[in-house]
């Protein structure tokens, strides 16, 4: 297999918590929020926006999942359908609110290498602390697995906000840190996580 070719999977659940499920954008004097139950609706949206049109990656796949708000369902369906790989849920949080993007939940890879292939990301704030549990705790039983995270004000499963052109940079970061982790895909899926993956 050539270098940095292994499978990334991008995962979005698009399930909600249906007693929470509303979402506003808001428009005031030059400000534009996003308001009411954002998860996962606004990470979804991004996704479809401003993270798909720019990897053309073939061996980077998305797949948008149910039942992560319950039994994590999709995220085994897919982890049953394409077993090895490098997992990537996409979802909000509550931590690091003061970041562009999240970084959480790092299993069987090498954080060093990850930390070092994300170097530095012009005009982006990038966070390490761990949230609201997501799909990783499926993931990271078998596969090398972070989640990428929207920081929101408020709650996870409720009320909450965040700024339209946050979402926007956050989807452009997403793009830009699977566009680094391709390129570094053997460091940080090392040699010792691909041998207990397999």
């Amino acid at each position: 297999m050539a270098k940095n070719s292994g499978k990334i999977i991008v995962t979005t659940h698009c399930d909600v918590v249906w007693k929470a499920a509303k979402i506003k954008l808001l428009r005031k004097e030059r400000k534009r929020l996003y308001y009411g139950n954002l998860d996962n609706i606004v990470c979804v949206a991004e996704v479809l926006r401003s993270v798909m049109p720019r990897i053309k990656d073939r061996r980077t796949k998305f797949y948008f999942t149910n039942g992560e708000e319950t039994t994590m369902i999709g995220a085994k369906a897919v982890m049953h359908r394409e077993g090895k790989a490098l997992y990537i849920p996409i979802d909000v949080t509550t931590s690091s609110k003061k970041c562009d993007v999240n970084i959480e939940w790092i299993h069987n890879l090498d954080k060093k290498e990850l930390k070092r292939a994300l170097g530095y990301l012009p005009k982006l704030k990038v966070g390490f602390r761990n949230g609201h549990h997501d799909e990783t705790m499926i993931f990271g039983k078998k596969y090398p697995t972070f989640s990428l995270n929207l920081p929101i004000d408020g709650k996870v499963h409720g009320k909450s906000k965040v700024s339209f052109w946050k979402a926007r940079r956050f989807g452009r970061a997403v793009a830009e840190i699977l566009r680094r982790v391709r390129r570094n895909y053997d460091s940080i899926c090392t040699s010792k996580t691909r041998k207990k993956a397999a």
